[in-house]
């Protein structure tokens, strides 16, 4: 049985679904978190080992903004436990932080997966952090990417291969539903609550179109939560649609399909992203989807599966609502052929294939 480490977020649910894939693969698998709490996610899976390093809020304080303190003093821990496991391979999820605690193990093969902001933010905030980035991947046997547009902005601080592995969607988890009649119409997004992904823009132009009598009797279902929560609850209670508002909080990704099928319409108002993960479960879910025209969601689908927006443009996106409320079946033309688009293109059956394939890629070279 091959022997996989992993250094990751534990609490991240891309981190969940391909230890919980890869170890049904016959891997056995080595995960180590740094984290403010453990998680009990892992205690079902076979042949997987789960070590959260917990790091006291009190101590997150006191940190470089490169790479925290607390990381680094527990380094010389993480490095003997993954030594004394022996792993066949090494794999760090997200590059500026765990890729630079496998970088520094001296491991091989060693695979980064970069994720997002890692490559869009850390590199940009000074040269420390561009040359942190590009010693980290300058280790690394394999990168992986989780679309092309994030290969793309990485291609800028390395010059080897990178490889398009997406996280994937259940498809079978991920599907239409059968619903009793709603009497309202229900707007729905599924996004953490920051600036970033634009839900003040979502929230902007629900209130025009109330304030429009364009809708009347409706509610905007907000799933997640996050640092920017207490923002949205003013802005929604200064623009007077507060009422309408249902705030779900985090809800675990096994749970989400019940969620998006409540939803007449998806909303993913995102500013900027790499990939559009949200944007493909409702397409899998068959609920129409409108999604800011931005890179990350383009490339997951087209006009014929999405219906774009201009980005932070709470007028257009309300618009785009409007044109759903008045002529619904134009947009329910799309969602066969969305749903089918992820089947073929992102299922995660697909892309666990694709990582199983890199992994034996890098064990046959071991073997000569």
């Amino acid at each position: 049985m091959p022997k996989l480490a992993v250094l990751a977020d534990p609490h991240s649910t891309h981190t969940l679904k391909w230890i919980r894939s890869l170890s049904a693969h016959g891997y056995e698998i080595l995960l180590i978190g740094i984290s403010e709490k453990s998680t009990s996610n892992y205690d079902s899976l076979k042949n997987v080992h789960f070590e959260c390093i917990i790091v006291k809020k009190s101590r997150k304080k006191w940190k470089l903004d490169f790479f925290k303190i607390t990381n680094l003093t527990h380094f010389f821990r993480i490095r003997k436990r993954i030594k004394s496991f022996e792993p066949n391979i090494l794999h760090s999820f997200y590059a500026s932080s765990y890729g630079l605690i496998g970088a520094l193990c001296g491991i091989k093969p060693f695979v980064i997966s970069v994720w997002g902001s890692d490559i869009f933010e850390f590199p940009n905030k000074s040269l420390l952090h561009k040359s942190i980035l590009k010693y980290s991947l300058s280790k690394a046997n394999k990168i992986c990417a989780t679309g092309e547009v994030l290969k793309k902005e990485s291609q800028r601080y390395t010059s080897k291969k990178i490889e398009v592995i997406s996280f994937g969607i259940n498809t079978y988890l991920f599907k239409p539903l059968v619903n009793s009649n709603r009497s309202s119409l229900t707007i729905g997004t599924v996004k953490h609550f920051k600036s970033i992904y634009g839900i003040e823009i979502l929230i902007k132009a629900i209130a025009q179109l109330k304030n429009n009598n364009i809708i009347t009797k409706f509610n905007l279902l907000l799933v997640g939560d996050g640092p920017e929560k207490d923002k949205y609850v003013s802005l929604a209670t200064e623009l007077g649609i507060l009422e309408h508002i249902t705030f779900s909080g985090f809800i675990e990704n096994n749970k989400l399909p019940k969620f998006y099928n409540q939803m007449d319409v998806v909303v993913i108002p995102s500013l900027r992203e790499s990939f559009g993960i949200s944007v493909l479960e409702g397409m899998s879910c068959e609920i129409p989807v409108i999604a800011s025209d931005i890179n990350g969601f383009k490339e997951v689908g087209s006009e014929n599966t999405i219906n774009y927006f201009e980005p932070g443009n709470p007028s257009d996106l309300a618009s785009k609502i409007k044109t759903y409320i008045e002529n619904p079946m134009v947009f329910k033309k799309k969602v066969k052929k969305a749903r089918k688009r992820v089947i073929d293109c992102f299922s995660e059956q697909a892309c666990v294939e694709k990582k199983l394939s890199l992994y034996q890629q890098l064990l046959d070279r071991q073997k000569k």
